[in-house]
């Protein structure tokens, strides 16, 4: 649903991610002290990209343009402008790593009742949220319907489709499961929403959360004992066994899924993007056509990586590729400066949600759509911040006297401007 005065940019969650990049740059403005942070790679990685697009919008609109590709390119920069928001307030604003674990926490839980939310779709067979009217909003361009895969009905929770309610799942899955292993209390709920989580991927049947999922455990698993493995395979077995048990059918069609892939039209899709796309960066390669300029009626990409190439050019595609590099060595050094247990498990279960997102990207269009480009982009300065907090902690505990960064509870901003 949107404000209908402002169109397809009228999304609330649009409106809040804007704010957030005003937000963030009225604090660097009007601060009056230099901060002691040191260098913030994932900062500055994602303004880097953020003023390549702005060159790529720039291109775009001095070029010739069909007009109803002017206001997709004046929407997207507003959208690119909104996940940077988002990713700087989560690099900058978070003031301790006790608060870092609460965003997490609050994350999972968040992420475990959408999904819960997502198993009562499935077993009603009602979206529900076509039901929804606010004050104040109109129904957007998004189509409701609960959309069916071999007979079975998709869940979406609150997401546009299945595709990007499951990779949303996927990307959080690593944080749930270390809260449900490791964390220091309540760690029943965790388990709670862990299993609604896992179950919620298996009906979404979506060959792109199973994808990013597997990648996810996988660098997940990378800092386990052969124990802690092993117990994961088991729960894995487990958990397919229950699906396969409680929903006849679901498993068979997940497994299709990978087993007929050469009759899917979906994969032939994405396979016959290539030759397409070739055509389309020929005509401008460095900064392409601008961003969401490439409309459905050319051709659905179902690949991020491809569709910057065509819209950004090298330079855009080039600029979202270091973020991404620059964000997992932010999550790795945290882990290698951690000082908690539990802080180093978490900054592995970032490291993993960064590698689902980025999987995600080369499995479908994360950038049209809202949730799975917030969410990950979210991520991105979380793990950007944990790297701030864990050297801050390091250095601070260094000190004679010092006070570690993770038991201070200070404001984003003390009153004199000072971070």
């Amino acid at each position: 649903m949107v404000v209908a005065p402002l169109g397809s940019a009228g999304a609330p969650s649009a409106i809040m991610a804007f704010g957030a990049f005003f937000l963030w740059a009225w604090f660097q403005i009007q601060r009056n002290r230099q901060s002691h942070w040191g260098p913030q790679p994932v900062r500055a990685a994602a303004l880097g990209w953020l003023l390549v697009m702005l060159i790529v919008y720039a291109h775009a609109m001095s070029m010739p343009i069909p007009g109803d590709e002017i206001s997709p390119a004046d929407n997207g920069l507003l959208k690119l402008v909104g996940f940077t928001g988002v990713l700087l307030v989560a690099n900058d604003g978070i003031p301790s790593l006790e608060r870092h674990r609460t965003l997490l926490r609050r994350l999972v839980i968040g992420v475990g009742l959408i999904a819960l939310f997502g198993l009562l779709q499935y077993t009603t067979k009602q979206l529900f949220v076509d039901r929804v009217q606010i004050p104040g909003l109109t129904q957007g361009t998004a189509s409701w319907g609960l959309i069916e895969r071999s007979g079975h009905p998709r869940p979406s929770g609150t997401s546009t489709h299945p595709i990007e309610y499951g990779v949303v799942l996927t990307m959080v899955l690593p944080i749930a499961i270390t809260y449900a292993l490791k964390s220091p209390t309540r760690r029943w709920v965790y388990r709670g929403f862990l299993c609604a989580i896992a179950f919620a991927v298996f009906l979404s049947i979506s060959r792109s959360a199973l994808v990013c999922a597997s990648v996810a455990l996988l660098v997940l698993a990378a800092s386990w004992t052969a124990a802690a493995r092993l117990r994961a395979l088991i729960a894995l077995v487990a958990i397919a066994i229950a699906v396969y048990v409680s929903v006849p059918g679901v498993l068979g069609a997940t497994t299709g899924l990978f087993t007929r892939v050469t009759d899917d039209p979906s994969v032939a899709s994405r396979t016959g993007s290539y030759d397409l796309a070739g055509e389309f960066v020929s005509r401008s390669p460095l900064v392409g056509r601008g961003f969401g300029t490439f409309l459905p009626k050319y051709w659905i990409l179902d690949n991020g990586y491809l569709g910057m190439l065509i819209e950004g050019g090298i330079a855009g595609l080039v600029g979202l590729l270091t973020l991404l590099v620059v964000g997992a060595a932010a999550a790795r050094k945290a882990r290698r400066f951690a000082v908690d247990d539990f802080d180093r498990d978490l900054a592995q279960a970032l490291l993993a949600s960064l590698a689902a997102g980025a999987s995600g990207l080369a499995l479908f269009d994360t950038f049209g759509f809202p949730q799975s480009a917030g969410c990950f982009f979210l991520l991105l300065g979380m793990a950007g911040c944990m790297r701030r907090l864990t050297m801050a902690q390091v250095q601070s505990s260094a000190k004679p006297g010092g006070i570690a960064v993770s038991q201070t509870s200070a404001p984003m901003y003390a009153r004199n401007g000072e971070p």
